[in-house]
């Protein structure tokens, strides 16, 4: 019997959580053909998630959990597509935040000028998931300089959407709405907020920012 290689023997957990019970089942499979490991793991699933245990000497282990979040960012990556439908748990789940889809769905369309609609809470839009997101988080980014102000939602998505498209301050452009009369001393807007937002660009002088 070969000797035990000495060191230190460690146990590292990772949970996953997968959009689907079926894409779970699937990503089990294809780690068990394609992903060679150092480490010994173990894979349990739990409703849609999957929960990696892997043990082993301590610098095997931390081999293995760098290349199994690899694999699993990069098939996630794959396998999701914004064509078909994303839900706003899974997004969130990529963001580490909720964002109001309607407001992603409009900066969609207006920054790189591809279809983009939300329906319930799926949002669909003909593009890759890596420009979902990276909008996505220029939202989230604007959505957080704004979500402690004491403004009605439509404002807030107004600002959000605009300064996600044109990259402007909020202060920038809630000074043009009261110099232009769109939003009075209550805040209230005098259109709805998307008409709003195509009138900015003449308004603020700017281009939409790719």
């Amino acid at each position: 019997m070969a000797p035990k290689p000495s060191g230190v023997y460690v146990e590292r957990t990772l949970t996953f959580s997968c959009p689907s019970v079926d894409l779970c089942l699937e990503i089990l499979q294809k780690i068990d053909e394609e992903l060679v490991l150092e480490a010994d793991i173990h894979a349990e699933l739990k409703l849609n998630k999957l929960v990696f245990k892997v043990i082993g000497l301590e610098p095997n282990v931390q081999s293995a959990m760098f290349k199994l979040k690899e694999f699993l960012a990069l098939y996630i990556l794959q396998k999701v597509n914004p064509r078909h439908g994303i839900d706003t748990n899974t997004l969130a789940k990529y963001l580490k935040k909720t964002v109001p889809l309607d407001v992603v769905a409009v900066v969609i369309r207006k920054s790189i000028g591809v279809s983009a609609d939300v329906r319930g809470s799926m949002i669909y839009a003909d593009t890759d998931l890596e420009i979902l997101l990276g909008i996505a988080r220029k939202v989230a980014e604007a959505q957080k300089r704004v979500e402690q102000m004491q403004l009605p939602s439509n404002v807030k998505k107004l600002l959000v959407a605009a300064m996600a498209i044109y990259n402007v301050d909020h202060r920038e452009i809630l000074e043009t709405l009261r110099s232009t009369k769109l939003i009075d001393e209550n805040y209230d807007l005098k259109k709805p907020w998307s008409q709003i937002l195509d009138e900015l660009s003449d308004l603020l002088g700017l281009e939409e920012v790719a």
